[in-house]
């Protein structure tokens, strides 16, 4: 096999075991005070960038995944339940060559 054949063979291979990678990550602030996680399919989503109700700021998620809008936002809602978040706002997502990247800012509403 010829030396252009091995290295494009070795680089389709690494595309393919490195693209089926889903990244999921969060920003939690130092003496950020701790909640229970909530249920994510409880959790609003919301591209609006603040908010008037009463409500702390948790931290930043973010996640990249293969495929559809709706599983980046499922894939948010669960990296902000782990922080004990019921609403992500400031949501962004954007799909480029079959992967969706989303970020949001996960934060717990309080009611008056």
């Amino acid at each position: 096999m010829s030396l252009n054949k091995r290295i494009l063979s070795l680089c389709v291979l690494l595309s393919l075991s490195l693209g089926a990678c889903s990244y999921g990550t969060f920003f939690i602030p130092k003496q950020q005070k701790a909640y229970a996680p909530t249920d994510p399919d409880s959790i609003a989503v919301s591209p609006q960038q603040d908010l008037t109700k009463p409500h702390e700021r948790l931290g930043r998620v973010a996640v990249i995944v293969w495929g559809s809008g709706d599983g980046a936002r499922s894939s948010i809602q669960d990296q902000a339940s782990k922080l004990g978040a019921n609403a992500v706002i400031d949501f962004k997502l954007e799909r480029a060559f079959g992967r969706t990247a989303a970020s949001g800012l996960a934060v717990r509403v309080f009611s008056k």
